[in-house]
Order: C-alpha cells, then structure tokens, then sequence
C-alpha cells in the first residue's frame, strides 16, 4: 500500500514529467496494481501519481464497486471537449473531507498510454470526466483548491468535518 500525500506538500504543486516506456523508471503494470490498490483502499475513484510522491505522469481511475475495471492512464491528455459545463461536487484524497463545486467540461475526448504503453483513446462524460480532469490536473501541479475563489475555499474548509488539511 502506498502512503497518500496530504496537502501543502510541495510535490502537488510540480508539473510530472513524461513516462518513459522505452526506459521506464519503474514498472508501470505494477505502480498501476499499487496505485488501484492505495486507491479503493481509500475509497477513492482517481489518484495521480505524485498523490503518492511519484514524479510521474500518470494516474489511476476506477469504481470501487467495480475494482476489476480500474485502469492507469500513462501521459493522458485532453484532445477535444465540449462547451457544455457541469457544476459538480468534487474531493480529494490529498485534503480529506474537503468537498468544493468545480466547473468543468460535461465530455471530452482524451488520449493515453496504458499500462503496456499502448495508445489508447476514449471518451469521458459527466462523472468520469470530472475525475479524469481533476487528476490531470494534480499532474500538472495544479489542486482543485486553485480553481475556486478563497472564499469559496474557506467554506468549504470551515464545512468539512475536520477542518484541518
């Protein structure tokens, strides 16, 4: 089981550097089975590498009630989206108990490497999209707490249960 990285550590804020198949730092198939496993223990539905202090760009998606569907997006991006935009409710494993409405494309189209380091490209609507844009996010260094206003922040901090990070 991996230890999940709690914010303000600074590696949340660091753009993850490409993952290289032809020279890989360590194995990809087997971060994906320790990154679903830290992820559902969690009862989490995404978890991006530096989450767990990996300088690498990737993350897990999945649904813990479905753990044999979970799978790892190596060097994901965004290739097109929609202008449709959905508020929805969104937390982290990195700031437990902290939950914020994010605005975010309903669908977009998207590409990367799988666990193989075969391409691979699909479509994520509504749920899914939420989470795969939250999690390429953290890949890029960027928190969901950096797209809402400070108030809006600060009631949700003073709404969580704990009210701590």
């Amino acid at each position: 089981m991996l230890e999940i990285v709690k914010y303000p550590n600074e590696i949340l804020k660091e753009k993850m550097p490409e993952f290289d198949f032809s020279n890989p730092s360590e194995d990809p198939k087997e971060l994906e089975k320790q990154m679903l496993e830290t992820m559902y223990s969690h009862n989490g539905i995404g978890l991006s590498a530096n989450q767990v202090g990996k300088r690498i760009r990737m993350f897990v998606m999945g649904n813990p009630e479905q753990p044999d569907k979970g799978f790892a997006l190596f060097n994901p991006m965004v290739i097109a989206h929609t202008d449709e935009i959905l508020n929805l409710d969104e937390g982290c494993l990195s700031f437990p108990g902290i939950y914020v409405k994010i605005k975010r494309p309903s669908k977009i189209k998207a590409r990367w490497q799988n666990s193989s380091g075969e391409w691979e490209e699909s479509e994520f609507s509504n749920y899914d999209c939420k989470c795969f844009l939250h999690e390429l996010d953290h890949l890029e260094g960027i928190t969901y707490k950096d797209r809402v206003s400070d108030i809006k922040w600060a009631l949700a901090f003073k709404k969580s249960k704990k009210g701590k990070y």
